[in-house]
């Protein structure tokens, strides 16, 4: 809101700084970055604001292009490597690993997550239901997502004898936990992702209305994307997808078979770059929840 962007402006505009990236593409932020004082300005050409910039980058979508490239992109103007020298890298608080690692002792676990806020990102329920029914009994299973997806999410706890419902039970450094000790982890596009990809969790991510070429794929080793093998003409049909299927027949979705989810889970994970058990980087110089 314009008053939460008035408290932050206020706060940063207490210091003076030497440069300012904005990394996103919006005139409300285009604006925080040029009313701040600075020596140098940097953002996308796609910013409205971009020409009250010193330095413009060019803004590519769709091309297949990690949005971790195009942020680091924003280092050339200044003669700076764009390129990419470690992976993204979370450290849950002690107290979170505590309170995951007390009662994950049953493992391996997968951590799996079908909702979105984005009704076409999501993969019809039944495709999961006889995904959980094809998992052998040995994992346990932990299902995540919002407090409003709980009730939704239920029936499925029905399809595998160790399936647990955590809709709305966690907080954010408990679900990084709780992603960060898994075997693998099963998504649609969202934020999980992003999440496991910053604590090394190999991830199956399910793309229904989006396309991997937006750039919001997984990055930790060991990760899959699955997809529809069908070339539909209306995807990707928007950028979060759409409300309804425009074409009301929702293929996208529709053709995925559980057997692609289980193909994935085939191969045993590499080692995860950065475990529970690793001991974390001085607090100076580790990013923390």
């Amino acid at each position: 809101t314009w008053k939460q962007w008035w408290t932050l402006f206020r706060e940063l505009r207490r210091s003076s700084w030497e440069g300012i990236f904005v990394v996103q593409r919006f005139f409300r932020m285009g604006l925080l970055g040029r009313s701040l004082p600075a020596k140098w300005r940097v953002t996308y050409d796609k910013n409205p604001l971009s020409f009250l910039y010193t330095h413009r980058v060019r803004h590519r979508f769709g091309l297949g292009q990690h949005e971790t490239e195009r942020v680091l992109a924003l280092l050339q103007p200044l003669g700076l490597s764009s390129s990419p020298v470690a992976p993204p890298w979370l450290f849950p608080p002690s107290q979170a690993r505590e309170k995951i690692t007390s009662w994950t002792s049953q493992i391996p676990y997968l951590v799996i997550s079908p909702t979105s806020r984005w009704p076409t990102k999501e993969a019809p329920f039944d495709l999961w239901c006889q995904f959980l029914r094809q998992l052998p009994s040995t994992f346990t299973l932990y299902l995540t997502g919002l407090s409003s997806d709980r009730a939704r999410l239920e029936p499925l706890t029905q399809a595998h004898p160790r399936c647990y419902n955590l809709a709305g039970q966690l907080s954010l450094p408990e679900l990084t936990a709780l992603v960060q000790g898994a075997y693998r982890v099963f998504t649609v596009d969202s934020a999980l992702t992003h999440i496991a990809s910053a604590v090394g969790c190999p991830t199956t991510t399910v793309f229904c209305a989006t396309v991997p070429a937006f750039g919001f794929g997984p990055l930790a080793t060991g990760s899959a994307i699955v997809e529809t093998s069908e070339a539909l003409p209306c995807r990707p049909c928007g950028l979060h997808g759409s409300p309804t299927c425009p074409k009301k027949h929702f293929r996208c979705g529709h053709s995925l078979t559980p057997e692609a989810l289980l193909a994935t889970l085939s191969a045993a994970p590499p080692p995860a770059p950065h475990t529970a058990a690793s001991p974390p980087p001085p607090a100076d110089t580790a990013p923390s929840l």
